[in-house]
């Protein structure tokens, strides 16, 4: 009997209508969450996307704009001047990476040596000041400290003896490509020394007592302990430094301008004279795409690695 009310009860069209409502809302609440953040993506990311690529297929010629799908791309290859900005950001943007990523494995190795937590919170903060500084800030200083004539580095090795004259650290094509690739490493450095220094706390001391056991050298302990726990920091650190670098525009721009004679000109730049200065929306948006494709391409490498490492250490 009381089974037989329980089922009536349960059959009214109050009960029903909630059922359905919870089924609902079960079957769709990872859109419901999802939906807004779908929707910022689309309007930041997809919709801006979808319009750089429309405009590479228009030519602008003045106020004139034609389609003509293949123009921009074909100019692209054939222009010598993009190949020595994609030469220069791939330097630029290697030779961050590297310096970065080794400096920052030193620091955070030197940190996480530090027995005092709160010694090692300062040092942190302290570390943090040069992240902290805008790029372009950055980009004026270290032109500066390396200017040809008032610069500090020029003053203080013409006092040491080093230098007999002044010199022009930014008009050499060599050493131009080098501060600019120094001042864009000295601006990730505390990043990648953070995640790096993240990933070795979270290491098991059970692994370094069993190694300090097995009677493991500091080298071996470092190369078959530190090491595999520590590439996904590694590659997840590498992978952000990279982006940053090979899109870079603020510290080249505001250090030397692209020069001397474009032997420091990066992509961005390259892109930033033909749409910013020169008007021709459609050919610079033709570089922009081909900026993106790469960096997509590179980023969906490094992320398929960084989730293999990741199943390793889990297995």
């Amino acid at each position: 009997m009381a089974s037989e009310v329980q089922r009536r009860v349960e059959s009214t069209p109050y009960r029903r209508v909630k059922s359905r409502v919870s089924q609902f809302l079960n079957d769709h609440v990872r859109i419901l969450f999802l939906g807004p953040a779908l929707l910022a993506l689309i309007l930041i990311f997809v919709y801006p996307v979808g319009v750089l690529v429309w405009s590479s297929f228009h030519q602008t010629v003045g106020i004139i704009t034609e389609f003509a799908p293949a123009s921009n791309y074909e100019r692209m290859l054939t222009d010598a001047a993009f190949w020595n900005a994609v030469e220069n950001t791939l330097v630029y943007s290697v030779g961050s990476f590297v310096v970065t990523m080794l400096s920052g494995l030193g620091i955070a190795l030197a940190l996480n040596h530090v027995a005092k937590k709160r010694v090692r919170d300062v040092y942190t903060t302290l570390i943090l000041i040069s992240w902290a500084v805008p790029l372009s800030i950055v980009g004026v200083t270290w032109r500066w400290l390396f200017n040809g004539q008032l610069g500090v580095v020029n003053k203080i090795l013409i006092d040491l003896g080093i230098l007999s004259e002044t010199y022009s650290w930014l008009g050499n094509s060599l050493t131009a490509m080098i501060i600019v690739v120094l001042a864009d490493s000295w601006s990730r450095i505390p990043f990648a020394a953070i995640i790096l220094l993240a990933g070795l706390q979270s290491i098991p001391q059970e692994q370094y007592d069993a190694a300090k056991v097995d009677g493991a050298t500091t080298f071996q302990t470092f190369r078959h302990v530190t090491l595999p726990y520590l590439r996904p920091s590694f590659f997840v650190a590498g992978l952000i430094t990279w982006m940053f670098s090979f899109r870079a525009f603020a510290i080249p721009n505001t250090t030397t301008g692209g020069g001397p004679a474009g032997a420091t000109e990066v992509l961005a730049i390259y892109i930033y004279r033909f749409g910013i200065q020169l008007f021709d929306y459609g050919f610079a948006s033709a570089v922009a795409v081909f900026l993106v494709v790469v960096t997509l391409v590179v980023a969906a490498f490094y992320v398929n690695v960084i989730l293999e490492q990741l199943s390793e250490i889990e297995a």
